[in-house]
């Protein structure tokens, strides 16, 4: 299988998503970007990991020189893909629509047992998202045979597959009552600003925090306000124990990470929300900062507060409705929990190693033909079966009055 990774540099998900790759048999990865200072230096750290821990370094190499600039070379982009299986999308989601179309335009004109070429992305932005699953986008696909999927990343990603596979647990014949994704990034002080350590870009930080967040009321789908029911929980409902005899809490707003996944599940769920967590403090911060200048000011809070200790993700799918198997209303929650190592941060390795190992089962044939995320291209038990070997998800059932 043959791989190219568009976006890479330190600290990215592309250089994450690159590795994981690498560690799959039969596979040889190309990584690209704008600036080629990024590829030398990814290629520099992956040989390096790639020699420590003697698995095949041969297998990675750089592609375009000078640095692929998606905007500079868009009409040479559908030849170039043309050698892919997938394409793998880890740049600024403003330029995946580019990407996609070319990928599709890369398979119009091969014949019909010929090898496709198939496309994936970090996603999150859900006007972003809809350009991509847009019937247009779809019906192009289809026809040519080739898989689109936006959103693979952390949430929407995992957490929307681990909605979908969760529904299994609850009578089909009647809708759930709720799905509640809760998910947050952090570092592990939680006693003094900014409550926060910087894992992924601010610009996407900005689009969570201020969007209003597409949710599922009452069965539809419904934009709601930004940052609202509000709550605070215990970490140990999250199964944390900081070490502490005080109850360190999360607290948690919903927010816009739930992609595009209301509109499919419109009337099977009645309530559909994804929340972010942040320890005690941070969104009241957040609130006092206009939009606009959200980076700025962000990006100076950071600085005057360095977060160099370890972080982690943490993640619970919780879902209220009637049992499958039993007359009675059951809670099902599925966790999550991953700390940063020497190598990689928790968002790297959450985010970057789910969309590799989704990019694989695309390669491998496993998802529908068509533009559509991954919760519906695949089957949510074959990529969390998937994920075994890169994250512990567990579950427990809790019987309800």
């Amino acid at each position: 299988m043959n791989y190219l990774v568009i976006g890479c540099g330190p600290g990215s998900m592309g250089e994450a998503i690159a590795y994981r790759l690498l560690s799959e048999k039969n596979t040889r990865v190309f990584i690209t970007d704008q600036n080629p200072q990024n590829i030398a230096m990814t290629m520099i750290k992956l040989r390096q990991l790639c020699r420590r821990y003697q698995s095949e370094c041969d297998d990675l190499k750089p592609f375009y020189g000078p640095g692929l600039d998606i905007m500079r070379d868009k009409v040479l982009l559908p030849h170039l893909f043309e050698k892919f299986d997938v394409v793998v999308s880890a740049v600024p989601a403003s330029l995946n629509p580019i990407i996609a179309e070319a990928v599709v335009r890369s398979n119009r004109y091969r014949a019909e047992n010929a090898p496709k070429t198939h496309y994936c992305d970090l996603g999150g932005i859900l006007e972003v998202t809809k350009k991509l699953i847009h019937w247009d986008m779809d019906q192009q696909a289809k026809n040519c045979g080739v898989s689109i999927v936006p959103d693979c990343g952390l949430q929407p990603g995992l957490g929307n597959i681990i909605a979908i596979d969760i529904l299994k647990k609850f009578d089909p014949d009647i809708p759930v009552e709720s799905i509640v994704i809760y998910v947050g990034g952090l570092p592990y002080n939680y006693s003094a600003p900014p409550f926060y350590k910087k894992l992924f870009n601010l610009k996407g930080l900005a689009e969570i925090y201020y969007n209003a967040p597409l949710v599922l009321h009452k069965g539809r789908p419904l934009k709601i306000s930004k940052l609202s029911h509000y709550e605070t929980i215990s970490t140990r409902e999250f199964d944390l124990f900081f070490g502490s005899p005080d109850i360190i809490k999360f607290e948690a707003a919903v927010t816009g990470g739930l992609g595009a996944l209301p509109y499919y599940l419109r009337d099977q769920v009645t309530t559909l929300r994804e929340k972010t967590l942040r320890f005690v403090g941070h969104f009241g911060a957040v609130k006092k900062m206009p939009p606009e200048k959200f980076e700025s000011i962000f990006s100076k809070w950071l600085d005057n507060f360095p977060v160099q200790e370890k972080d982690f993700i943490v993640m619970k799918v919780e879902a209220v409705g009637k049992s499958a198997i039993r007359n009675e209303r059951i809670k099902v929650e599925k966790l999550l929990y991953v700390e940063s190592d020497e190598n990689w941060n928790a968002m790297q390795k959450t985010t970057g190693f789910t969309t590799a190992v989704i990019a694989k089962l695309i390669a491998e044939g496993k998802a529908l033909p068509g533009a559509m995320p991954p919760e519906i291209a695949l089957d949510p038990s074959v990529v969390l079966d998937a994920l075994r070997k890169d994250f512990k998800i567990y579950e427990r059932t809790t019987p309800l009055k």
